[in-house]
């Protein structure tokens, strides 16, 4: 048996077998909040390209399968769940692929913008013994500002989780391992994100209905 898994990996450093992490969305699930209403709307929402373009090459930091190379390309998953997570802050959310200036927010009857950036985003891999275990840590950094630019919560969220399996023949699972750790560190991320911004009277009071 160790034979084997000597000449897997050999082969796959000799032929830099891969396999591809799948992304999946993963948007806030539980939202611990002060408030059981949502805050009016509509905002602004601008997520920053490097969100939409993460890409990192994995390999393991330890034998047998540290030959293998696990891609983790996250094209729309980590874009699409700050999407789905912030509408369920809002009331309504305008995306825009750029900060709007006061003369778009007014036309647009908003009262203010949250721009969200890629901090850090750091997957690994171990594989020992036939099993497989991950970690993945994701930071972003995040601006709310009001409709006259200025800043109502300037902070960082982050989420760092595990994920436990088996690795498989030739470590083909431990990609599956990976994308679980991927998905868990995305949604605490996300439910930190969303608990931040509910939680924050300034933003609530910054986005309460004007009146006539």
């Amino acid at each position: 048996m160790k034979t084997i898994i000597v000449l897997a990996g050999l082969w796959a450093v000799l032929y830099g077998c891969s396999y591809t992490v799948l992304e999946t969305t993963s948007p806030a699930e539980n939202i611990y909040s002060f408030h059981n209403y949502k805050i009016q709307g509509p905002v602004v929402l601008v997520i920053d390209e490097d969100l939409k373009n993460i890409e990192r090459k994995v390999r393991p930091l330890s034998s047998p399968c540290s030959g293998y190379k696990y891609p983790v390309k996250m094209e729309s998953s980590v874009a699409d769940s700050i999407k789905k997570t912030t509408e369920k802050i809002f009331t309504q959310v305008l995306e825009l692929n750029r900060l709007p200036t006061k003369e778009e927010l007014k036309e647009r009857n908003c009262q203010g913008t949250i721009y969200v950036k890629l901090n850090r985003f750091n997957p690994a891999l171990w594989v020992s013994n036939g099993t497989a275990l991950a970690n993945c840590e994701i930071v972003l950094d995040v601006a709310i500002m009001d409709s006259d630019d200025h800043d109502l919560l300037v902070t960082t969220v982050s989420g760092a989780r595990f994920a436990e399996g088996d690795s498989g023949g030739f470590c083909k699972k431990a990609a599956a391992v990976l994308s679980d750790a991927i998905f868990l560190s995305l949604r605490e991320t996300m439910e930190r994100y969303a608990e931040r911004i509910s939680n924050s009277e300034k933003i609530r009071n910054a986005f309460a209905p004007r009146g006539k």
